[in-house]
């Protein structure tokens, strides 16, 4: 068990007390503590926990990877200290993960200060790395059953240690925000499934606008993501549709009062263009599944979204992009079968 913790002095006890007081609770629990300036190095050591403490923030990603690293068993399981498991979650999220095919498992995801309602019921990931919490604040289905999700929660999920480790764990470059997209798409490319396990409940205290660049890290992180993860060739045929993405967020980004981070998040692109070919290079090296398949599974809308304002002109464009992704699927499933 993982939990990352930076500033986290209103949260990490109760987390470290629902994971200590479940009998049926991890047999290890590593902290990791990015650098806090608050109480929260004084409450970890309350705790009959492993810890790290580093001298600064390394971000959320990197200190996974670091907690994995001090794991002492072959299944990892990620907590963020905002986080609270109810008791007997994670039985059934070690027992998903012994189905062939599946390679993590999360549990359902309610609001902490809305028990019985979602933080997120499956998320949705779009084929231009759009990436977001599905039915936010809506209630949770009483007969929920077991579903797969395009990528599991960063907030709290299960993976086996041999899977991380053949994927070079989180991708620590992108410091906070959409690494867990990034995993789960990778997770995707080895031919395995994200599932998520209906029997097993953690309650997040989600706040979207938590961190002050946010917009940054998303944006940025988004790019990365898609120029990574994406064939060569499939990259080309989706720059018409990029482009026109990106026509669109710089006018939410001036409207919303983030073009700043817009604009930074492009400088940054260009300057880490060498890690993003090398990860790139990564990701052809554990590949087993073309991107037909992975574009087949794929949003194209974004007014789902409810958790920041989508300009109504948005569902004007949302059937063009669905065709444009169906049309750009068929183009990859033929020349794919063609070789």
């Amino acid at each position: 068990m993982i939990v990352v913790t930076h500033n986290s002095e209103t949260h990490i006890r109760a987390c470290l007390e629902s994971l200590l007081d479940d009998p049926a609770g991890p047999k290890q629990v590593v902290v990791v503590d990015n650098g806090s300036t608050d109480t929260t190095h004084a409450i970890v050591k309350e705790f009959a926990v492993d810890s790290v403490f580093l001298d600064a923030n390394e971000g959320f990603p990197y200190g996974c990877n670091r907690g994995a690293a001090e794991a002492f068993y072959d299944t990892y399981v990620f907590l963020n200290p905002d986080a609270v498991a109810l008791p007997g979650w994670l039985p059934p999220l070690m027992e998903q993960l012994d189905d062939v095919g599946v390679g993590t498992a999360m549990p359902v995801m309610e609001l902490t200060y809305k028990p019985g309602h979602y933080f997120t019921s499956h998320s949705a990931l779009t084929f231009l790395g759009f990436a977001w919490s599905t039915d936010w604040g809506e209630p949770v289905p009483a007969d929920l059953p077991l579903g797969e999700v395009p990528f599991p929660s960063g907030a709290a999920f299960a993976i086996r240690k041999e899977l991380f480790e053949l994927l070079d764990g989180f991708r620590a470059h992108y410091f906070l925000y959409l690494e867990d997209v990034d995993l789960g798409w990778r997770v995707r490319l080895r031919g395995l499934r994200n599932m998520q396990v209906p029997s097993s409940r953690v309650r997040h205290d989600y706040d979207f606008n938590r961190h002050a660049r946010k917009m940054f890290y998303l944006e940025r992180n988004r790019f990365h993501m898609v120029l990574a993860n994406y064939e060569p060739r499939t990259r080309r045929m989706l720059i018409p549709a990029l482009v026109a993405a990106e026509l669109g967020v710089v006018v939410a980004a001036l409207r919303h009062g983030w073009f700043d981070d817009k604009r930074e998040a492009w400088k940054h692109l260009w300057t880490t263009r060498k890690q993003i070919s090398e990860d790139a290079e990564a990701t052809r090296q554990i590949r087993v599944v073309g991107d037909a398949a992975i574009l087949s599974r794929m949003d194209s809308a974004v007014t789902g979204i409810n958790q920041m304002p989508v300009s109504p002109l948005v569902k004007l464009i949302n059937p063009l992009m669905g065709s444009y992704l169906r049309v750009v699927t068929s183009l990859v499933n033929r020349l794919n079968s063609s070789r």
